[in-house]
């Protein structure tokens, strides 16, 4: 059943984006009830609000705003949001990771593209941020075909079960900054992006060939129908890329 009037005109150059507020709550609830059907196989937006009480939406939308340690963005063509968009903790310190949809009846319309590039504008401009994750089913060619024309890579494949067929595919997009840097020092930048050396004054940290390997992608090239990597590889790089002097002081039992 098409959703009335999903098809209206509108100008993509007109469309803005900017933080959720209280003020979207009952908009954000008709383009989630909307697109539950085109959210349902792919991202938990889909079943969270098929049938969610008005007592149950109302808390869940106060704890995106207020409590998740997440940013949520909207896509507002005027007052009527056309994507969402949030900006999560990603596997390294230094990186985000974003997790968006597109209102049903506007997907193939530009405005999936849009808001990644509102993404890498907020996560490189603003934030400072060395790179951009997404995670992304590989049956999910759409979404795909979406991140790799932003200029996202994939570059890791990994079962969302120990053992299962079913694969996520792990996609990056590096901050220009961070390659620019990697380049001079004749580094890879997927091996630089996750390094403490990524900050002002601390690029020469990057002739240590220990420093590099410490920090650097342990990972082959991505092979759309290779094995995926094992998820306990996985768990064991980024326990060392986020190890931090924190990890190392005693635990008082007395707190």
């Amino acid at each position: 059943m098409e959703i009335e009037n999903n098809q209206d005109d509108f100008d993509l150059r007109k469309v803005k984006w900017r933080m959720l507020s209280l003020l979207d709550i009952k908009e954000f609830k008709i383009a989630a009830q909307e697109s539950t059907e085109s959210n349902y196989e792919y991202l938990a937006y889909g079943a969270m609000f098929e049938s969610i009480s008005p007592f149950d939406y109302a808390m869940t939308y106060a704890n995106m705003l207020y409590k998740d340690p997440v940013d949520h963005y909207g896509l507002f063509d005027g007052g009527k949001i056309l994507g969402h968009m949030s900006f999560g903790v990603c596997f390294g310190q230094f990186g985000a990771e974003v997790i968006g949809w597109v209102r049903s009846g506007y997907h193939n319309k530009g405005v999936g593209e849009l808001g990644l590039a509102y993404a890498e504008q907020i996560a490189f401009a603003r934030k400072n941020f060395n790179f951009i994750a997404l995670h992304i089913s590989q049956k999910n060619k759409a979404s795909r075909r979406v991140a790799e024309k932003a200029g996202f890579k994939p570059v890791l494949k990994m079962a969302y079960v120990t053992g299962g067929t079913e694969c996520s595919v792990l996609y990056i997009k590096i901050n220009p900054r961070i390659e620019r840097l990697a380049r001079q020092y004749g580094r890879r930048p997927i091996d630089v992006m996750n390094s403490p050396a990524g900050f002002q004054g601390m690029g020469h940290y990057l002739l240590s060939d220990g420093i590099v390997e410490f920090y650097g992608w342990p990972f082959p090239p991505f092979e759309e129908n290779g094995r995926s990597i094992n998820g306990f590889a996985f768990d064991d790089f980024t326990a060392r890329i986020n190890l931090s002097p924190k990890n190392f002081e005693p635990i008082d039992d007395d707190k």
